[in-house]
C-alpha cells in the first residue's frame, strides 16, 4: 500500500492531501529514510512523523485490503515513541495515548 493511502487508512492523517503534504514537507521518514508518497508500506517497518513540535515514531503491524473502522484502524500500527513540546504535556497528558492529530 502506498504511505499516502497507509496515514490516511490508518487515521493518523485525516484527507489523502493532507497526507502527501506532510510527506513532502519532510514530516514523515520511513525506515529512517525520507519518504516519497508512492513509497511502498509493508509489515514491520518503522515509520517517524513530525507535524509541527509533534513526533511520532510507530511500526506498522498490518496494511489493510480497504478502508477499516476507526477501532480497527488503530491496530494497524504500534506507538513505539510519542513526543510533544512540554506546555501540550502539561494539558494532555492523561496517563493514554493522544491521537496525532487529536480532535478527530
Amino acid at each position: 500500500m502506498r504511505l499516502d493511502l497507509f496515514l490516511t487508512v490508518s487515521r493518523l492523517v485525516k484527507r489523502r492531501s493532507a497526507a502527501k503534504a506532510l510527506i513532502e514537507g519532510g514530516g514523515v521518514r520511513l525506515g529512517g529514510e525520507a519518504a516519497k508518497a508512492g513509497r511502498q508500506v509493508r509489515v514491520g517497518d518503522e515509520m517517524e512523523l513530525h507535524a509541527g513540535r509533534r513526533q511520532l515514531r510507530l511500526r506498522v503491524l498490518d496494511i489493510p485490503e480497504r478502508r477499516v473502522s476507526k477501532e480497527a484502524a488503530r491496530k494497524l500500527y504500534e506507538v513505539l515513541e510519542e513526543k510533544f513540546p512540554e506546555e501540550a504535556l502539561e494539558i494532555e497528558d492523561q496517563g493514554e495515548p493522544i491521537d496525532f492529530l487529536g480532535g478527530r
